[in-house]
């Protein structure tokens, strides 16, 4: 999610000026590094949500002390007694059963403490994870809340796992698409169930997705004015040079990968030649012997 802050999401927290916010799945903390910073520009406070804090994460925590409350824990065992934030930051397990339920609790603590309803900024509502679940830890779930998995890969356009792909060493849905299957699903099917709320839905569909959800009553013109911004024919040139710039760095690494893979190719061809050389010498000079040992 870090990659949408400089153009996207710094830009929804500055319209907003909210004083507390939240964020579901830290990770390294490289996002997180972000939104405090801006905490401790503006005096804000940041509730971070992860059940495995990594190392990475606690060292950036440890530098804004007083602008942060770290919940160690899964969002769905902890959300409830958090206090209501004015802007979710939602990146944690990329699946329908737990997205939706983060939604639906965000939503219910604001009702319950009577705040108006959070802004909500999540990850992945592109591909991979738009129409397929995935599950950090499966067996956590109930089977009835997940989709048959395995920890196989993805290639984008096929709906069933492959060999060689993206995220294999992860639990993936076997097939995408379909109800209740992945992050974008669970975002629609939750504004669907909330007709009694206006709920105003922008996605930017590169960089693996971002949704921004923006509740009625925490609409103002300067927030739409920023929002409705990111579609402006310059807005999507300028994201049209940042994926360019992303792909050509992918294509720059692969063939540095190629060069060294046939680099390693032809050293290990002439090392198989020298070695066949050498074996056929050994040979000859077997031969050589043992026509002397017969000769004595």
């Amino acid at each position: 999610m870090h990659r949408f802050w400089k153009r996207y999401t710094k830009a929804v927290v500055e319209a907003a000026a909210p004083r507390r916010m939240l964020e579901i799945g830290a990770e390294f903390g490289w996002n997180t590094e972000r939104i405090l910073e801006y905490c401790r520009e503006k005096g804000a406070h940041l509730d971070v949500v992860d059940p495995v804090p990594l190392d990475a994460l606690k060292n950036v925590l440890a530098n804004f002390p007083e602008h942060h409350s770290l919940h160690v824990g899964k969002s769905v065992d902890v959300l409830d007694k958090v206090a209501p934030p004015d802007i979710a930051f939602v990146d944690g397990d990329h699946n329908w059963h737990t997205v939706y339920t983060e939604l639906t609790m965000l939503y219910g603590r604001a009702s319950e403490m009577g705040s108006p309803p959070p802004i909500i900024i999540a990850h992945d509502c592109a591909w991979p994870y738009a129409r397929r679940d995935m599950y950090y830890n499966p067996t956590g779930l109930l089977a009835v809340q997940r989709h048959p998995y395995a920890y196989r890969a993805m290639y984008p356009g096929i709906s069933e796992l492959v060999d060689n792909g993206l995220n294999a060493d992860f639990a993936n849905a076997l097939h995408e698409g379909g109800p209740q299957n992945g992050v974008l699903t669970a975002i629609e099917d939750f504004i669907a169930s909330r007709s009694s709320t206006e709920i105003t839905f922008y996605r930017l569909p590169f960089f693996n997705g971002l949704g921004i959800l923006v509740p009625a009553e925490r609409m103002t013109p300067i927030l739409k004015s920023a929002l409705d911004g990111f579609f402006s024919p310059e807005a999507l040139l300028d994201a049209c040079i940042a994926l360019e710039d992303d792909g050509m760095k992918v294509r720059v690494e692969l063939m540095a990968y190629r060069t060294k893979l046939t680099q390693r190719t032809e050293a290990l061809e002439r090392a198989r030649k020298l070695l066949a050389a050498q074996a056929a010498e050994i040979e000859e000079l077997k031969k050589k012997l043992s026509e002397v040992s017969a000769a004595v």
